[in-house]
């Protein structure tokens, strides 16, 4: 049952209008700020919902998810955010969303969006706080960090990604490879970067090859000195965290002279579609965007017609998509191609569209 302002006024030894007047975002005289403080405290321990909720708490569904995150920040959550929106809105469903700077500020956004009477709750930030204030048994969930976290209910398998990446330029001959990161600890040593380097770091040791690393802080941003660090190093491929770096290498090679692919392939991470645009046309590993959003909104529709609030984590790893193209030694057909839509800021639509046309013409063939 949840809990109601009564509650609160019994377990504070107050009456239902000091509860009231306490839990007034506008503020009010009727309670002193010592008592004030008291309530708020209770109320919180009590897991309490403001009323506007009501309607949904007595059954009755509002056609509105929450999502806990920050769409605005990256390409990646803007992409996801606006897959997520398409995806429900062909099930009648709206969506709203929050996001908290910090832990504090994350709970009281968590708080409000639960008061807002959403018949569900996905959280797209590594930090779960539904979990973390005591708030998951609330309602339905979906725990879908950025990258593969203990108790996820879906993630993208990061390091499967560069493997596949890693195992076809080893394929190709590739005898010695580098990892292009920012920072040594975030890039490195923390999740997704630290899967990205796990999947190469496998697909190197499986196939006897050398794979180091180096990041951009260690050569103090200065693209003279990645060049000759890399140079020093000779590898015949580079592998990049992401497409921003892997054009502004293709940039800096050319500029110094290092031809692409020829003496040095570059990869990049992220499937934007900036990558076509580059000096030399951009392979990359695609991140499943939307295949992401599919599995969280079917996930999310199940649990909420089950009425499941304290389900076992689902765990689903979606894998990346392997794009090659000139910047590998690899032709690409997708550069053939002048896009209808030009307002995709993804390869994965393109992409998985030429996969599904290869395998038509396959099945027309055989047949």
């Amino acid at each position: 049952m949840p809990v109601t302002m009564n509650d609160i006024a019994r377990t504070a030894g107050v009456s239902r209008q000091a509860v009231a007047a306490a839990l007034n975002p506008k503020g009010t005289s009727k309670v002193s700020e010592k008592m004030r403080n008291r309530i708020l405290h209770i109320a919180k321990l009590l897991n309490y919902i403001p009323n506007q909720a009501a309607r949904h708490l007595k059954g009755v569904a509002n056609h509105t998810i929450g999502v806990y995150g920050a769409p605005y920040a990256y390409v990646e959550e803007q992409t996801y955010f606006n897959e997520l929106s398409q995806a429900f809105d062909r099930h009648g469903y709206n969506l709203i969303t929050s996001y908290g700077i910090n832990k504090e500020a994350a709970e009281r956004a968590v708080r409000d969006l639960l008061g807002k009477g959403i018949d569900g709750l996905i959280i797209t930030t590594a930090y779960n706080p539904l979990a973390e204030s005591g708030l998951r048994t609330l309602i339905p969930s979906v725990f879908c960090p950025p990258a593969r976290i203990e108790n996820a209910d879906i993630f993208i398998d990061h390091a499967a990604g560069t493997f596949l990446a890693a195992e076809h330029l080893l394929k190709q001959g590739c005898q010695k490879g580098v990892y292009l990161s920012s920072f040594h600890n975030k890039s490195i040593f923390s999740n997704p970067g630290r899967e990205k380097f796990d999947g190469l770091k496998k697909a190197f040791a499986q196939s006897g090859k050398s794979l180091s690393a180096l990041t951009v802080e260690e050569c103090n941003g200065k693209a003279e000195e990645i060049i000759r660090r890399l140079k020093k190093l000779a590898p015949d491929v580079v592998f990049c965290c992401n497409d921003y770096f892997a054009g502004r290498l293709i940039s800096a090679l050319l500029t110094h002279g290092v031809r692409v692919p020829e003496e040095i392939k570059v990869i990049g991470y992220d499937g934007l579609a900036l990558c076509d645009l580059c000096a030399v046309p951009l392979a990359t590993v695609i991140q499943p965007i939307r295949k992401k959003a599919e599995l969280t909104v079917e996930l999310m529709l199940k649990r909420i017609e089950a009425g499941d609030s304290d389900s076992e984590p689902a765990r689903t790893a979606v894998t990346p998509y392997f794009y090659p193209s000139a910047s590998c030694g690899a032709e690409n057909e997708m550069l053939k191609e002048f896009p209808i839509y030009d307002d995709r800021p993804s390869l994965e639509m393109i992409w998985t569209q030429s996969l599904r046309n290869i395998i038509n013409q396959e099945e027309v063939i055989s047949k």
